[in-house]
């Protein structure tokens, strides 16, 4: 494409010069017709070429025309004879364009160069189009990540009282007399839990999935580019088959988030990424009789990627629309959240005028306003309220009213919670006390780094259900559980897969990160381990003489993948140590969050004096479209904070757009569609990501598609080489049996090969046969009946 604009542009200067030559060869004609016409005189004549004069001269007299009339029926001849044809001159006088470029050299650079502008201008277009949303002001902008952590603090707070109440209950219920029983599924090791709670955390009731069929690879969280369907085989997890999770869901129940365990919390699918988490909060708000929702958590929005199939070259395989995401809705208890459904429903019935006999949807339609919270209008001419040079209609005050329908499920939000078996290696016994360890200095960091109250931290409920010295003597794994569940819970820190937290709880909710998925142990995997290594000689002992079954567990790579999570969470706790809980998100990104949050304050100061009009101690709005007089200031702030808020929010909503720039810019990976880049007709259109920061550019595919291409050639070629050698050996082998066949027979010996099958015919004749003569049947003689 780049090559053929280049052209293109050469072309357009060679057809200027020639479009100048042909208006100069016009004017020329246009001299001589003026000239035979009898227009010009004098100098003008001048200008006739000396052909044309020989021809009028000619033309005086009989003789001379007779003459000039010979002399141009020989001039066409000696035209015809000697001067080329018409496409041989056009070819002969047009002008070979010159080539591009000197060498591949600068060929390569001016590809790069234009791949490069290109790049750029479509990021920024991508910029421009996507400023205002939600999701991308809270990736770029400091002070949006800054609000997002403190939203992110509060809820981990929350959550953690909740644990502490439901403890307490659990301790009251033991008291009262009820006694946990042992799960069947548990070890055998492991005896009663001390209470309910205790019960519901514990992970070694893994069962290990007796079906190859049944097992299905879940997504590998450690590699975000490749989210495009099933992981690749070193995932340390295996997903349950569905008949199984709800078993398994009874044994993970504590680490369930309380509103997801309490059924308090709705799922919104196939959120456009225009809305924001405030307006979906008004469009329920507006179903709700008894209590409005008090939170909506949104999931990452689906960004679309390039496959990392090169030969497919095809997007992640995917239902979800792009930059589309998912809520959930949190309500105070489960009656509020049963009465908004039934507000829906009912809403729902009446816009569609049909009517569920005693059952309820899976999904419910929900209409939002998603009208733009930044209203980036130039109502505002002077940012004093005068209005724009355009006179503008009365209705263009306001701002455009936008309305999209998401879609609400009404299915439980625990069953949809994934459930996995990790591995043996990972499951083993000889881990419990060292991951103990670990899980409990991960937890106290986090507790003091995010300032959970002192009370509900890690450490006070343990005290709490093992009071005294019964903490020393309580079981590992019970301890383990304990704190993989309340990482999970309050810090969203996945322990098993990666040892990350995630950001909001709704990546949790949604599968997205690695935290949402509940990780059982593989129950018995001691046992399980010892076969195994007993099928595979135990007994021998290893290079370095340690015992086989020990090494085999060392170098099993799903153990060294948990090991380098745990030690690089266990680096980022001292490091969260030392910030301490003033550092919410990091030192740099807090500070350039407090400058924008005081350019905000003073943008608010400023436009609240631009927007006021004393008069004789009142105070008037200044908008050209309002113009409202109020008593005193106070009464004009107020409406203008009512009436003209979106005016405000476009002035400080330009606070972010400077510094979201800058990190667009410096991002190294954008969240941007792939462009499509034209391969040959061999390849066609394939896709490519946008990478780099400064100088972002697309790698050009087709290099490694020829690559790929050489080689199943160079396979294909392979394999035919194989079977045209195995073709070749079997007629070999069968021409030397045919020969050894035919040098047997031709020799006098009584060998007889059993082995050598020889078809035999046999003439059947049947002349000459006596058959044998039927025999009579025999009558039946007649019982006679007796008179008895």
């Amino acid at each position: 494409i780049w090559k053929k604009e280049l052209e293109e542009q050469a072309k357009k200067d060679i057809a200027g010069d020639e479009a100048a030559n042909d208006v100069d060869d016009d004017k020329k004609k246009k001299d001589v017709d003026m000239s035979k016409n009898g227009n010009n005189h004098g100098e003008e004549v001048m200008k006739v070429d000396e052909p044309s004069k020989e021809i009028n001269n000619s033309t005086e007299g009989n003789g001379a025309t007779t003459q000039g009339d010979n002399n141009e029926d020989n001039a066409k001849e000696g035209a015809a004879t000697a001067a080329p044809s018409t496409e041989e001159t056009e070819e002969s006088t047009t002008p070979k364009p010159p080539p591009l470029f000197e060498s591949e050299e600068a060929e390569a650079v001016a590809y790069e160069e234009y791949n490069s502008k290109y790049c750029l201008e479509y990021v920024r277009q991508f910029f421009n189009e996507h400023i205002d949303e939600p999701w991308f002001r809270r990736r770029l902008s400091p002070l949006e990540t800054y609000r997002q952590a403190k939203k992110e603090r509060a809820r981990a707070n929350e959550e953690a009282t909740e644990l502490r109440k439901e403890i307490l209950q659990s301790l009251e219920d033991m008291q009262s007399g009820v006694i946990p029983k042992k799960d069947p599924d548990c070890p055998d090791y492991l005896g009663p839990p001390r209470c309910n709670f205790v019960g519901s955390c514990r992970l070694g009731v893994g069962n290990k999935p007796t079906s190859s069929s049944a097992m299905s690879y879940r997504r590998d969280y450690n590699n975000y580019d490749t989210m495009d369907g099933p992981a690749s085989s070193s995932n340390q997890h295996l997903a349950l088959p569905e008949e199984d999770r709800n078993k398994i869901e009874h044994h993970a129940k504590g680490h369930l988030h309380s509103f997801v365990k309490s059924d308090a919390c709705v799922k919104i699918m196939d959120v456009p990424s225009q809305v924001s988490d405030d307006q979906l909060l008004t469009s329920l708000t507006v179903h709700c009789k008894i209590n409005p929702p008090s939170a909506v958590w949104s999931s990452s929005v689906f960004v679309p990627t390039v496959s990392s199939s090169r030969s497919s070259s095809s997007f992640s395989s995917s239902s979800r629309a792009p930059y589309h995401r998912e809520a959930y809705a949190v309500f105070p208890s489960t009656a509020a959240k049963e009465d908004m459904l039934d507000n829906l429903q009912k809403a729902n019935e009446d816009a569609s005028r049909h009517r569920h006999k005693d059952r309820r949807p899976r999904f419910l339609d929900l209409e939002v306003d998603y009208t733009d919270i930044y209203g980036r209008r130039e109502l505002d001419a002077d940012g004093k309220g005068a209005a724009p040079p355009k006179k503008k209609k009365e209705d263009d005050s306001k701002l455009p009213s936008k309305r999209c329908k998401v879609f609400v499920s009404t299915s439980l939000i625990s069953s949809s919670q994934p459930v996995s078996v990790l591995s043996a290696a990972v499951s083993s016994r000889e881990r419990i006390s060292g991951d103990k360890e670990d899980a409990k200095t991960v937890s106290r960091a986090l507790d003091e780094a995010r300032g959970v109250e002192a009370g509900n931290r890690l450490s006070d409920l343990m005290l709490l259900l093992y009071p005294g010295n019964e903490l020393a003597s309580a079981d590992d794994e019970d301890i383990l559980d304990i704190a993989i569940a309340y990482l999970r819970r309050v810090h969203l820190f996945s322990f098993y897969n990666g040892c990350t937290s995630a950001t909001d709880v709704g990546d949790v909710l949604s599968d997205s990160h690695s935290s949402g998925t509940i990780h059982l142990r593989l129950r018995n995997a001691d046992e399980i381990l010892r076969k195994t290594a007993d099928e595979n000689g135990a007994v021998a002992m290893d290079e370095d003489g340690g015992d086989a079954e020990t090494a085999a567990v060392g170098r099993d790579m799903l153990v060294t993948r948990l090991n380098d999570s745990i030690a690089k969470a266990l680096e980022d706790a001292k490091i969260m140590e030392v910030r301490g809980p003033g550092c919410v998100v990091d030192e740099e990104t807090d500070m350039a969050a407090k400058d924008i949050e005081t350019s905000e304050q003073n943008v608010r100061e400023q436009w609240m004096q631009n927007h006021e009009i004393m008069e004789d101690g009142r105070a008037r709005c200044s908008f050209h479209f309002c113009r409202k007089l109020f008593k005193d200031k106070a009464f004009l702030q107020k409406h203008l904070l009512k009436k003209h808020s979106d005016q405000l929010r476009a002035e400080r909503g330009k606070c972010h757009d400077g510094v979201m720039m800058v990190a667009w810019d410096n991002d190294q990976k954008r969240p941007v569609p792939p462009i499509l880049i034209a391969c040959g007709s061999k390849f066609g259109l394939v896709h490519s990501s946008i990478t780099g920061s400064g100088r972002p550019i697309a790698k050009d595919p087709e290099p490694d598609l020829w690559r790929e291409e050489e080689e199943r050639i160079a396979e294909e070629k392979r394999y035919q080489e194989q079977q045209a050698a195995a073709e070749a050996a079997a007629k070999a082998r069968e021409e030397e049996h045919q020969q050894r066949k035919e040098n047997n027979a031709s020799s006098k010996s009584n060998f007889v090969d059993v082995d050598d099958m020889v078809e035999e015919k046999v003439e059947l004749k049947f002349e000459n046969i006596d058959v044998a003569p039927a025999a009579k049947p025999k009558k039946k003689k007649k019982r006679k009946k007796s008179l008895l």
